[in-house]
């Protein structure tokens, strides 16, 4: 898994999984598809943490576009988490930095994702989130998990009183998202 390349080490994980009765090809066309951001729950909780979801999630990813310049920085197809990886139809790796326990995230918003791996920054945390899709007796099974790294002690400290709060919330968030995304492929034409 690419999630493992982006982070061996980590301090805190998630992970939820659904199963969707239908193909892969369809599971994954029905993630790209996804406006993950129309959710009640995704776009009120995003909106309080102060991480703007583009509205067209995955448009510029289709379009091949790279996030080379810094004029890219505003066009990204995920809002503030950068798009680390991705392998067709087996999963798509994201990756924000930042000092999450802030009220504004404290978000490291001039990151790119050749410099991510070595971001190690003291006071700070980087979280990364994966979606993968494997074959499944009768389907798909859809999963999502993420991992996060805490790097000095006062960043462990704050983190670990934020995820408490937080974590749940987080973890409806991902349950939304991979609802959806099988609500989309199941109902989807053979």
């Amino acid at each position: 898994m690419k999630i493992d390349e982006w982070m061996p080490k980590y301090n805190v994980s998630a992970c939820y999984s659904i199963l969707v009765r239908a193909s892969v090809e369809k599971t994954s066309a029905a993630l790209e598809s996804a406006r993950f951001s129309d959710l009640p729950i995704v776009r009120r909780l995003m909106r309080l943490r102060g991480y703007r979801m583009d509205r067209n999630i995955d448009r510029n990813r289709a379009t091949g576009s790279e996030l080379s310049n810094s004029s890219n920085l505003n066009r990204r197809p995920y809002g503030a988490f950068l798009e680390l990886s991705t392998v067709p139809q087996q999963e798509v790796v994201l990756g924000i930095a930042g000092r999450f326990w802030r009220p504004d995230g404290g978000i490291v918003r001039d990151l790119r994702p050749n410099e991510f791996v070595d971001f190690h920054r003291e006071g700070f945390a980087k979280a990364v989130w994966t979606f993968s899709l494997a074959p499944a007796d009768g389907g798909t099974q859809l999963g999502t998990e993420t991992r996060v790294r805490t790097f000095g002690r006062s960043a462990t400290l704050k983190f670990r009183a934020y995820w408490l709060l937080v974590g749940p919330f987080s973890g409806l968030i991902r349950k939304a998202m991979l609802r959806e995304v099988k609500r989309i492929a199941e109902r989807s034409p053979a």
